[in-house]
């Protein structure tokens, strides 16, 4: 094991677009996403704890993540407890980023898509629904499918 990992399974891992190809990042539900640049393993090259209460402490666990490579600062995190993080890696401090969160699943978000035509618009999946949403309305998903009998894990 890696001492300065992850201390829960590992969730997703994403490899991000950079000049030498070696970079990813990675949650788990220990509550952190991390940076690697795969060439070096020892350590993370960063760390976010996903935490909405800015006591820097893990609140939330890791389940799913989003990125698209147009924005490469920007990023999306489903948790365990059906909340989705909008994040910014190279905010100005620590607490500023996460920039916003979207609440309204009762479980875990399995699956996060971004619309690749539009996208400030994108699909989770978790519990019982598929829910699309808009970053410009926070307050509710714009579009949801009816609750099924059998928990969602994809979309």
């Amino acid at each position: 094991t890696i001492p300065n990992s992850h201390s829960d399974p590992l969730y997703k891992c994403i490899f991000l677009t950079s000049k030498t190809g070696t970079e990813c990042f990675t949650t788990s539900t220990d509550g952190q996403v991390l940076w690697w640049d795969i060439r070096k393993m020892a350590e993370p090259t960063e760390t976010l704890i996903l935490d909405i209460s800015k006591k820097d402490k893990p609140t939330l666990g890791g389940i799913s993540l989003e990125y698209e490579s147009t924005m490469p600062t920007k990023f999306m995190v489903g948790t365990e407890q059906g909340i989705v993080l909008s994040c910014n890696r190279k905010a100005k401090s620590p607490s500023d980023r996460i920039v916003a969160n979207f609440s309204g699943h009762y479980g875990p978000v399995y699956a996060l898509q971004r619309n690749p035509f539009f996208p400030k618009n994108f699909l989770t999946v978790g519990d019982w629904t598929a829910r699309i949403w808009s970053e410009d309305l926070r307050e509710s998903s714009i579009m949801w499918t009816k609750f099924h009998k059998t928990y969602l894990t994809d979309g």
